[in-house]
């Protein structure tokens, strides 16, 4: 499916995240599906490791499936999570704290 939207008209994509999408290379909603939110993430952390906080990976997510970016499910944030750390893992439940071993 062909997607030439460009970056601004992306659900979730504010004027920062368009600059810093552009800063290395991504334009389209085309370029940004065909890498995927993850590589975008990735690149874009690289390039500025002091403005690539998890909310954008969350928002490019939502911008590549045409959802808002707080409805990214749980399992997909942490999946994606493991694909730019893959040490990343799953805090535990709010339910697990105070469980005893036995």
């Amino acid at each position: 499916m062909s997607d030439d939207r460009r970056i601004p008209e992306l659900r979730n994509i504010d004027p920062a995240i368009t600059q810093w999408l552009h800063e290395v290379g991504i334009d389209s909603a085309e370029q940004l599906r065909a890498i995927g939110a993850a590589a975008a993430y990735r690149t874009m952390r690289a390039w500025r490791p002091w403005s690539a906080e998890l909310i954008v990976l969350w928002a490019l997510e939502g911008a590549i499936n045409d959802v808002d970016w707080i409805d990214v499910t749980p399992e997909r944030r942490l999946d994606l999570r493991r694909q730019v750390d893959p040490d990343a893992a799953p805090r535990p439940e709010a339910q697990e704290y105070g469980r005893s071993g036995g």
